[in-house]
């Protein structure tokens, strides 16, 4: 019943693919037939959880074993939210429509502090109480895991466990340990989460008793002598096994829709704000020859057309250059392209610069971090002001348009001079180089002091000089190729809370929700009167969390989690910043010390620099080559469009058969130019939520293509709701007659009788009016546009248009306008576009 209301309200909501499933390479397996159900949840919209690299390995790594099923969760956006607990609709996931609380485990997603309510949001409309100690074996293990693990506090009262560190290999340890107790348990929680604590990263927050002293400094008392602290899990090595060489491709708008290659986890630059630099060490890079098996096997099944390079400093790859040659080399023919964010100037080869020139540009972004040579050598940014300065001549050069400098405020030991570095360096470097249509963009942030770094214990700004000195960047920033961009100073004041937070803030997240708080990372949904609220009524001063410095005596709420970067290299680091006195960065210097490496186990994974086949600035790949223009026939594809593929919208659909072409092995045209498009069109333009039993779009295909082995190429990877019908050489001759369209209307409940039908069909015209995309008012003959309109039973109709005036008439506006149908009606009404006779 909840699958048939999921589908029936997905038609309501503004981007029913966030919740449709059915993409390419999902994995649905009989969950009746499997040992465990594991849920992989998101605590955020489809767009930006489906574009999570590491939810992607974990779901490949798990669906990998035939005895295990993962599904996806994702947070629904307020729209669908709404309807789903107007009608008791809980949480399905993407691939079964299964409910969330009928899973094994769930693994949740710890990524940002401002997702912490899209945890509660996802529990509550599943009725799975929100704190652990409320749940008994009925439901679900809930187990939390990524970079806010690292100070698990504020979220200890939700979840039965957390995973500290790397997730490939726990995963399957807890998988599998999850399994045998099922078979062999003793049925208790308790004795789960015991077995679970002996897998090295996994945290049991039960198993530690808060306390609190006079002052309000949490300390925590461990349950069992043999489980006083929990050691950072560690891959070792970056190797094929776990690697998803078969990513899903999403529908809707991901914010990274693209292949991505991870070529290196890690980064040893040391900059003293950055956590993911200190919770990720060391280094592990993977080979060339390991990426370009990924990258030949990736592309092939996903059908993506562009690839980046993903890694916390891309440009510090031992080979990039290397790797960048051989991904364009395999690409001729093939219009893929390389998405590269970022690349330092000391990094910039002349080998690298050629190659460069033939990547596509998107965005590039530089982080100086501090606007003064002074601030960067107290955070160990290890960047000069020619450095920067070279980077953005360079890239400018090379053919980026816009440049994007990322700077912080309220950084340690931070002065009024400090900020007007940020406007004076800005506009120095647009001067000098933002000519013409280039441009640069300031991006500003508050600094928030993270959990495991050298500034762990250094107070965060308040919200009054945050404002203050974001005012003073408005005020003169004053270039005009410079665009300001800016955090939400609120925004940051409450990921700073909850950044450092205890477990006393588990009841302020509590009231949040349920004041309304949803959906807190984005701008537009940020209510902090609401979250001021829940301070209030909680009793909790955010300053305590936030402005307050804390000594080097206090115990912090993390102290039980082992990172690997050792305490005292943390303090020996931030005794070095007030100092101003860089740390090398190990990859080139002597060790730092900072204990993550055992050098047997855990070290840094470097590989050798590839001289020999690296080309020289003269025989650098050129760009894919194309064949002819007449090398190259016209075809027209029949298709049909229904069940689930009816909530593609038009670009979706473009989208989704281009990769299908890619994953066919089928020759197409492509544009001229520096990036070339598809030669690819369609007959018509369905709106979202329409069937049609038949469609036609256009392409062109290489010469020798047989229509039958097209059609048969096409459907074995195109997704379930497309289908083609029929395939021919394109010739006039052939050309349909489009002057009528035939509709087959399904209501819910019954909304037309033969009366109706029967009263317009008698009218001589009826007049409405509307304006036009070019803002004039237009009259529209909707009798004229009706051909015939067939009662089929008390809640369907047939209904057939012709074209009125060269303009479009669809069937809802019909509805809409003479029937007085209300919108909810029409939304849920199943529209199928029928062919003829």
């Amino acid at each position: 019943m909840h699958r048939q209301n999921y589908q029936d309200i997905l038609a309501q909501v503004q981007t029913p693919t966030r919740y449709a499933g059915n993409e390419i390479n999902a994995v649905k397996k009989n969950l009746d037939q499997v040992d465990l159900t594991f849920g992989l949840v998101f605590p955020d919209l489809y767009e930006i959880g489906t574009s999570h690299f590491g939810l992607q390995i974990l779901y490949s790594i798990l669906n990998s074993q035939e005895n295990i099923a993962a599904e996806r969760f994702f947070t629904p956006a307020e729209d669908m939210e709404q309807l789903m607990a107007a009608k008791d609709i809980p949480c399905l996931s993407m691939e079964s429509q299964k409910e969330l609380s009928s899973f094994d485990v769930i693994g949740i997603s710890l990524l940002y502090e401002l997702n912490f309510t899209n945890i509660l949001t996802l529990l509550s409309l599943s009725k799975i109480p929100f704190y652990a100690d409320q749940r008994d074996e009925t439901f679900p293990l809930i187990i939390g895991g990524g970079p806010c693990a690292f100070n698990p506090e504020p979220l200890a009262d939700f979840f039965d466990a957390f995973v500290i560190g790397d997730g490939e290999e726990v995963v399957k340890q807890i998988a599998n340990q999850v399994i045998a107790f099922k078979k062999e348990g003793d049925g208790r929680k308790k004795t789960l989460l015991r077995l679970l604590s002996k897998i090295e990263g996994v945290y049991i927050p039960s198993f530690f008793t808060p306390h609190w002293d006079e002052n309000g400094i949490q300390t925590l008392t461990p349950l069992y002598e043999d489980y006083t602290q929990v050691k950072r899990a560690f891959l070792p090595n970056l190797t094929l096994d776990n690697f998803p060489m078969d990513p899903i491709v999403p529908y809707a708008k991901p914010v990274h829709d693209r292949l991505r290659l991870e070529i290196a986890r890690g980064c040893s630059r040391g900059c003293r704000f950055c956590q993911a630099g200190m919770i990720y060490r060391p280094v592990r890079e993977r080979s060339v020859e390991d990426l370009m098996e990924i990258a030949k096997f990736s592309l092939k099944s996903t059908g993506y057309s562009e690839m980046s390079l993903l890694s916390l400093s891309t440009g510090d790859y031992s080979n990039l250059a290397h790797l960048m040659q051989q991904l364009l080399a395999m690409n001729q023919g093939q219009c893929n392209s390389i998405s590269l964010p970022s690349i330092r100037a000391e990094k910039l080869t002349p080998e690298l610069m050629e190659l460069i020139k033939t990547v596509r540009k998107t965005g590039f972004t530089i982080a100086p971090e501090a606007g003064t040579q002074r601030l960067r050598d107290i955070i160990n940014k290890n960047l000069t002001e020619e450095s920067i300065s070279a980077t953005v001549e360079n890239a400018l050069e090379l053919g980026w348009k816009n440049i994007k400098l990322y700077f912080m405020m309220g950084l340690p030991f931070e002065e009024m001079e400090d900020i007007d570095g940020i406007c004076k360096l800005s506009t120095q470097l647009a001067v000098a180089h933002a000519k013409g249509k280039k441009g640069i963009t300031v991006s500003v942030a508050s600094f928030i002091p993270k959990s495991h770094t050298p500034f762990q214990r250094h107070s965060q700004m308040t919200l009054s000089q945050t404002q203050e000195k974001l005012q003073y960047l408005k005020d003169n920033l004053w270039h005009k190729r410079i665009k300001l961009k800016w955090q939400d100073p609120k925004m940051s004041l409450l990921e700073g809370v909850f950044a450092r937070g205890d477990r006393k803030l588990a009841p302020l997240l509590t009231a949040a929700f349920e004041n309304g708080c949803r959906l807190d990372g984005w701008t537009d949904k940020f209510k902090f009167s609401l979250w001021q609220k829940a301070f209030d009524d909680t009793g909790i001063d955010p300053e305590f969390y936030t402005t307050r410095k804390r000594s080097e005596e206090e115990t912090l709420p993390w102290d039980h989690i082992d990172s690997g970067v050792t305490g005292t290299f943390l303090k020996k680091e931030f005794q070095r910043s007030k100092e101003k006195a860089l740390t090398q960065d190990c990859r080139d210097h002597d060790c730092t010390g900072c204990g993550v490496c055992d050098f047997e186990k855990i070290q840094p994974i470097l590989h050798d620099v590839e001289t020999n086949s690296t080309a020289s600035p003269g025989s650098i790949v050129s760009p894919p080559s194309m064949l002819p223009d007449d090398a190259f026939f016209k075809f027209d594809i029949i298709f049909s469009k229904l069940d689930r593929a009816r909530f593609f919208g038009h670009l979706e659909l473009a989208t989704i058969v281009e990769r299908a072409v890619k994953r066919a092995g089928l020759t197409v045209k492509y544009s001229k130019g520096f990036n070339p498009s598809m030669k690819l069109s369609f007959e018509n333009a369905l709106p979202l939520g329409m069937e049609s039993e038949e469609e036609t779009l256009f392409i062109f295909l290489e010469k020798g293509s047989r229509p039958q082995e097209i059609k048969e190429a096409l459907n074995l990877v195109l997704p379930k709701g497309l289908h083609v019908i029929d395939c021919w050489l394109h010739s006039k001759l052939r050309q349909r007659d489009n002057t009528e369209s035939a509709y087959q209307i399904r209501f819910s409940t019954p909304c037309i009788d033969q009366t109706d039908i029967d009263k317009f069909l008698a009218l001589s015209e009826f007049i409405v009016e509307d304006l036009s995309k070019k803002g004039k008012i237009r009259r529209t003959d909707l009798r004229q546009s009706v051909h015939t309109i067939t009662l089929l039973d008390e809640t369907g109709i047939e209904m057939v248009l012709q074209q009125y005036n060269t303009r479009t008439i669809r069937p809802t506006e019909v509805l809409a306008k003479y029937f007085n149908i209300d919108k909810d009606s029409i939304q849920t009404a199943r529209i199928k576009k029928i062919t003829q006779g």
